[in-house]
Formats: C-alpha cells, sequence, structure tokens
C-alpha cells in the first residue's frame, strides 16, 4: 500500500511522535520475520506491538484479519486494541487526506478496515477458533471461568471417592504445595494445590502412562489416586460439554496438530505475542502451529526478568531460548533489545537495573546479551531511592501512614538535598500510591501484619482509606459473614437440610460463625427482617413462585447491607458471591432456583425435591465459599478508586505504575525463621518448583537442569524486580530495622545474594527516612 518512509512519516505526523531506534528495527523488519523481541519495563511493548500490526498493515499489505495478537490478561487485550485502533484510524485518516500520495494508496488507506485485526487472550483465540470453525454436527464447547472449574473440582475431584480424607493422598498434595506442616490445611488448600496440578499436567504436556509408571508401590498410589481425582473433574467436564481454559488450550492444539482448523489457518498472515515469558509448553505449541502457518511470522515480546507466573505453569526458559526453541523449527529468530525505559526516573531505573545484575548466578539464566536499562535524554533524575526502617511493624505503619499523608494531604516530604516530595495539586490523590506486598493478607498466623495495621493508622489518625479487598480470607470478612447467614437463614432456617448433606467439619463451623453474625447484626435483622420471615415461611405461602432464583434472594439481602452495595472493597466481595452462584446455576441440576414446593414425596434422608434444591445451594454456592476454596482473586479487581491507597500483591501490580510506589521488602522479618525463608533466602524449593520437579521428568522439556532451590532463587529475584519497577517518581522500601542489609536477615529484597553475600551492607542505594 504505502513505502516504509511513508509509514514511518505517517507516524510522525498522525501521532505526534517517531518510533525511538530500538522499536524502529522490530517495526520495520520483514513481514516474515521472526522476531525476538526482550523489552526491558517501561520500555514500550505496547506501542512497538501496535506500530508493528499497523507496518503489516499499511505496508506489506497483510490482510487486517490475517494477524493475530494476543497478550496474558483480557484487559492488557483490550488496551492493545484500543491502541491499534486509536493510532490505526488516525494514520489511515492522515494517508487519505495526504495529496503527496497517489489517489490509489488514500483510497487503500480508506478503505482499511483496522477492526478485523485479531486481538485478545491466548484462551480467548482458542475459544474462538474452536466456536467459529468447528466441524460439522459438533457441539461448541462451553468455556467455564475459574468459579465453575473449582466448584467441580471440589465436587469431583476431592470429595468423590472421599479423596479429601486419604492421609496418603494429602502426603502428594502436601509434597507439591511444597508444605511442611499441616498448619492452615484445610479443603480449600488441597483444592488450590490439585487445581494447580491438574492444569500443570495439560500446560507441560505430562505423559500419565509413565507418570504412573513408578516402582514404588506406595508411590504409584499416589499418583494413581491424583490422576483419578483429575480425570473425573475432566470426565463431569465433558459429560456437560464443558471446558476450563487449560482444556481449550489443550483442544485447539489438539485440532491444530490433527491437521484441523484449516480454514482458520488459512487466514493467518502473521502472529504477535506479549508477554511471552508466561508461557507455557501447551501454549508455545499452539503459536508454533500458528506460525508453521505463515512460514515462521512470528513475533515474540517479553522480558525474562518479569516472568511471575510460575505458579501457574509458566516456563520461562520457552522465553529465555527462543533462538533454540524456534531453530528446531528451521526459523532464525532475530534478537531485538528494547532498553530504554520511559516509565521511570533515572534514579529508579539505575536502581532496578542494579537490582537485576546483582547476583551472579542469576545472569545465567537471563536472555543473552541483555543490555542495561537506560533512560531517554529527557528523563528526570528525580528523588533518589527511599528506605524506611522501623522497631516494629506497629510503628512503621504509624510512620508510613504519616509519610503518605504528609505526601498527600500535606506540605510534602522533606528530603536533604531534594527537597519536598507531594501529590499534584490539581490531579493528584492517594490512588497514586501503592503499597506492594509478597501477600496482601492483613493478619498472618494472628498476628497484625503491615498492610491491616497501616488500614487502621490511616484510617485513625489521617482520614485515608485504603483499598484492599484481599486483606481477609472471603468467609471471614464481617459483612461477608452476616450476608452468609442471612442467606444460610432464609434457605435452611431449621438447618434441617444442613444437617443432611454432606459437608466437611469446617465447612459447618463456618456456617455456624455466619449464623450467629446474622443474629448479632440487630440492624440488618430489623430492615431485611421481612424478607427473611419470607423465606422462612415460603412453604406455606401460596402467593410464592414455584421456582425463585437465589440470585434474586442475594440482591435483595445485600440491599440492606451498605458496606456491600456502597463500599468499593463490599462491592468486589458481592461479586464473588454472584460468580459463585453462577457456578452453581451451572453445576446444579436447579440451575440455582429454589423450588418452594413439594410433591410429598422424599429420598432416604427425608429430603424432598424442594430441599434438593436448597441442597445444590448448600454445596455449591455458600459451601465452597465457606470453605475457603473460593476467594477474591485479581479478575474481580479490574479497577482501584482513586480516593484509596491500593494494597497489591506484587503478582497483582504486574503491567501496573505508581507515582509513588511503596514496597514491603520485610515488615514482618523480625529474626532469621526458617518459617519465612521462602519469602526472602529460600532453603527449599516453593510449590511452583517442587510441581516442576515432580511432573517435568515425563514432559518433552524434561526434568530441569537446575535445582529447585536455585530456581526458588530466580523467581524471587524476579519478583521484587517487579516491584521496584512499578515507581515512576518515588520508589520507597519499607522493612523492620531487624531486616537492614547489614544485619543477620538474609533477603534477596535487600542486596542479598544466593552466595550469602550482602552487596548493600557497605553502599546502600536508598536514603534513609
Amino acid at each position: 500500500m504505502i513505502t516504509r518512509t511513508e509509514f514511518f512519516r505517517c507516524h510522525q505526523e498522525a501521532l505526534g511522535f517517531a518510533p525511538d531506534k530500538e522499536k524502529h528495527g522490530a517495526i520495520a523488519a520483514s513481514a516474515d520475520a521472526t522476531l525476538y523481541v526482550v523489552a526491558g519495563p517501561g520500555t514500550g511493548k505496547t506501542a512497538c506491538l501496535a506500530a508493528r500490526i499497523l507496518k503489516l498493515m499499511l505496508v506489506d499489505d497483510v490482510p487486517p484479519d490475517g494477524i493475530v495478537a494476543t497478550t496474558f490478561t483480557t484487559k492488557a487485550a483490550a488496551e492493545l486494541r484500543s491502541r491499534v485502533l486509536d493510532w490505526g484510524f488516525r494514520m489511515t485518516g492522515q494517508l487519505a487526506d495526504d495529496k503527496r500520495l497517489s489517489k490509489a494508496k488514500r483510497a487503500a488507506a480508506s478503505s482499511l478496515d483496522i477492526n478485523q485485526v485479531v486481538t485478545g487472550t491466548i484462551d480467548s483465540l482458542c475459544q474462538d477458533m474452536l466456536l467459529r470453525y468447528r466441524d460439522p454436527g459438533n457441539q461448541p464447547p462451553v468455556v467455564v471461568d475459574e468459579f465453575v472449574a473449582k466448584t467441580l473440582l471440589l465436587r469431583n475431584g476431592l470429595f468423590e471417592d472421599g479423596r479429601y480424607k486419604s492421609n496418603r493422598f494429602d502426603e502428594l498434595l502436601m509434597r507439591l504445595g511444597a508444605r511442611a506442616t499441616r498448619f492452615g490445611w484445610n479443603v480449600g488448600t488441597k483444592a488450590d494445590i490439585l487445581s494447580a496440578a491438574a492444569d500443570r499436567i495439560i500446560h507441560d504436556r505430562v505423559d500419565t502412562k509413565k507418570y504412573s509408571g513408578v516402582r514404588s508401590i506406595d508411590e504409584k498410589y499416589k499418583r494413581d489416586k491424583l490422576l483419578s481425582a483429575v480425570r473425573s473433574y475432566a470426565t463431569n467436564l465433558g459429560e456437560r460439554m464443558m471446558l476450563d481454559y487449560p482444556r481449550v488450550e489443550q483442544e485447539a492444539l489438539t485440532r491444530l496438530e490433527a491437521g484441523g482448523l484449516s480454514t482458520f489457518l488459512k487466514r493467518v498472515r502473521a502472529v504477535l505475542v506479549d508477554e511471552y515469558q508466561d508461557t507455557n509448553l501447551v501454549q508455545e505449541q499452539i503459536y508454533f502451529q500458528l506460525a508453521k502457518a505463515c512460514g515462521g511470522a512470528l513475533t515474540v515480546v517479553g522480558d525474562d526478568d518479569q516472568s511471575l507466573y510460575r505458579f501457574r505453569g509458566a516456563t520461562v526458559e520457552l522465553f529465555s531460548r527462543f533462538g533454540e526453541r524456534t531453530s528446531g523449527e528451521g526459523w532464525i529468530a532475530k534478537p531485538i533489545f528494547l532498553q530504554t525505559n520511559y516509565r521511570s526516573s533515572e534514579r529508579v531505573v539505575r536502581f532496578v537495573d542494579r537490582y537485576a545484575r546483582m547476583d551472579a548466578q542469576y545472569q545465567t539464566v537471563r536472555a543473552k546479551s541483555k543490555p542495561p536499562l537506560k533512560t531517554p535524554m529527557s528523563a528526570g533524575a528525580g528523588p533518589p531511592v527511599l528506605a524506611m526502617f522501623r522497631d516494629t511493624t506497629e510503628e512503621l505503619a504509624e510512620d508510613l501512614a504519616g509519610v503518605i499523608n504528609e505526601v498527600f494531604d500535606g506540605e510534602g516530604l522533606s528530603i536533604p538535598g531534594f527537597g519536598r516530595i507531594r501529590r499534584d495539586r490539581n490531579a493528584g490523590s492517594v490512588g497514586d500510591a501503592a503499597l506492594l506486598c509478597s501477600s496482601p493478607r492483613e493478619t498472618r498466623n494472628g498476628t497484625p501484619a503491615l498492610p491491616g495495621l497501616l488500614r487502621t493508622s490511616l484510617s485513625r489518625d489521617h482520614r485515608i482509606k485504603t483499598f484492599n479487598p484481599r486483606g481477609q480470607a472471603l468467609h471471614d470478612v464481617d459483612v461477608v459473614a452476616i450476608l452468609g447467614g442471612a442467606l444460610l437463614t432464609c434457605l435452611d432456617p431449621d438447618q434441617r437440610i444442613e444437617t443432611a448433606v454432606f459437608l466437611t467439619n469446617p465447612t459447618r463451623s463456618t456456617f455456624q460463625c455466619w449464623r450467629q453474625a446474622t443474629r448479632e447484626a440487630k440492624t440488618f435483622q430489623k430492615n431485611a427482617g421481612q424478607i427473611i420471615k419470607g423465606w422462612e415461611a415460603r412453604d406455606r405461602s401460596r402467593k410464592w413462585p414455584e421456582r425463585v432464583s437465589a440470585l434474586e434472594l442475594l440482591y435483595s439481602l445485600s440491599a440492606f447491607l451498605p458496606d456491600l452495595r456502597d463500599d468499593p472493597e463490599g462491592q468486589v466481595y458481592l461479586e464473588a458471591f454472584a460468580r459463585q452462584l453462577s457456578a452453581c446455576e451451572q453445576v446444579s441440576n436447579f440451575g440455582g432456583r429454589v423450588l418452594t414446593s413439594s410433591d410429598g414425596n422424599t429420598d432416604a434422608k427425608g429430603l424432598s425435591m424442594a430441599d434438593h434444591s436448597v441442597r445444590d445451594l448448600l454445596q455449591h454456592f455458600l459451601g465452597p465459599i465457606a470453605a475457603g476454596a473460593v476467594d477474591v482473586n485479581e479478575d474481580l479487581i479490574e479497577d482501584f478508586p482513586r480516593n484509596r491507597l491500593p494494597v497489591l500483591s506484587i503478582h497483582q501490580a504486574k503491567g501496573l505504575e505508581f507515582p509513588l510506589t511503596i514496597v514491603d521488602v520485610g515488615s514482618s522479618f523480625k529474626s532469621n525463621h526458617q518459617g519465612h525463608r521462602f519469602k526472602r533466602f529460600p532453603i527449599s524449593p516453593t510449590s511452583a518448583q517442587a510441581m516442576e520437579d515432580h511432573f517435568r521428568p515425563y514432559t518433552p522439556l524434561g526434568a530441569p537442569q537446575r535445582s529447585g532451590v536455585d530456581r526458588a532463587f530466580d523467581d524471587l529475584y524476579r519478583q521484587y524486580f517487579v516491584a521496584f519497577s512499578r515507581a515512576r517518581d518515588v520508589l520507597l522500601l519499607v522493612a523492620l530495622n531487624a531486616a537492614r542489609p547489614d544485619g543477620a536477615i538474609a533477603n534477596v529484597a535487600m542486596g542479598w545474594c544466593r552466595d550469602g553475600t550482602s552487596t548493600w551492607a557497605a553502599d546502600p542505594p536508598y536514603v534513609e527516612i
């Protein structure tokens, strides 16, 4: 359509800037090139991808519907699509009006339908392929979310055949979860580990026959128990014509490898993948199958230093060794490095890069020839990296609250040699800051943690609220307990059905706590009393319809709980209830509805059909929440209120940036206790490495070459690299005095290398406040 020179001229004129030299090589590469783009934090990888997509259409005449672009999350995919459309419409509009071009070029630009570019996550892509390009006569699969998957996994994977009670099965799950004790060992924990193992069996393409063919009778029993749990879950999914996300990917790959989906493959001319460092083996093979259809026209963008989702089966070596992986397909991958960080101040970038180069052994697993991060000439130096150390967590929380208040509601934080740090008086708010932690839980083992203490200090002394819906286990939240108890009272007022159905003892105990919380909520009882009494007497009323939606009951009760209606955290809790009820609707024979009348027939336990409709709600709606198998996950939190301080896990902060980023690097490290070494200086593998060691010998990848402990160190360095690189202007590290880098508590977040040396002890790269 147009030349490369005309493309970059239009880019400058329509968008107001030209790509830098680093991105230019990736954007301008030939349409059939295999590109390996290593993009550090803040280097503009979304801009690079969007510009390359537009170049493929405008310069190389690749049809828009022949371009497939995926990224890791739905939000990131929406951002990429928005960028492509915005820039695309502006550039085609500029080209259509450019009198320097021929009429044919202007007409071609004007008629280009950019909307046809295929963008999304790998899961949405696979789902679309299976739906739109299925064989004649095949039923389209129903793709279930995490709530439905976890509900079925509980029922068919754990509870069926009494697997949840098997001590020998527990031993295997504990090994996979890298758990040394049974503290906190419950159904929810077991379900999480079983779910991760079930996903990894698919993601790593485990040969289950070889996996179960071990000589040890005891080990074979445990592995067969695991496989039977996974198969029972998968069978139930299949009977319902359902697929979870790992099985959507597996089915798409099976179809591609068998020569299916040819109609779709004939369209594909170029494949672009963002966040490739979090790819697993199944996903890699899907991308390779698509790339084969277009002669290796595959562009991957990522950063091995930011591979955070290892616990979800991501295999970082697929990115760091991309050149070796593609050479086996006959493609020569061209490495391109994006090293200029446009996000952060110069001092933050220097600190982040220094941290990445700190540990000598870590350098051996990074992408080869990786250049240092740098800032553009226009970047300001910014304030120095700051650190706050205090003797106790309580003192740390109080003083940190004071700093936050000073920056956002006071005269600013004075830094010697720099000046004052304060919010933008016109547009700034406390939502411009964030506290990043390894876990956002507000209590740990019954002891108040920094997120909880900070919440108290801010609200008590400064009238600033935090936003931390993941601060407590969902079933322990006060307003959740009231709502749960009200639902139980309405559905099963005399506990007759609860007594007659299968529930674990901890679930029954939580149900009792919920009922008690509702009884003690006098204002709620007064306001919602009429609804509760009406539901209690429904079987004696002729005014009730035969079937009533439990969703209607949920929202009727929540209307009398202002914390669920008006509070941002409460709205997340209510959404979790709604999602779990939706899951119950999909797995229950009653579709989440309550039968209000009975024909008089009962089963052996004395339950009528109406009772069974309530039983399903107890088992598949409220039961999983009470058991701890349902919690607030990242997908439920789409945005953060601007008037609150967000408290996030480091994983949750991936892809975000904050003008002021506070990173908890040791608020709970009072002593050199082994119990928290996995968070600071590992001496044994964590769950991610334990599962790799367990399953990888039976996969095409083979057993890992590095020890589990070394891989645990690698992942911990990556975690804090991501945390530190979220800062735009100010980076503040917070910890106890006991965790100083010149102390006895080894901590990779405080400059310790795995060889036991503390690189920051003599020369700390921060200024204390």
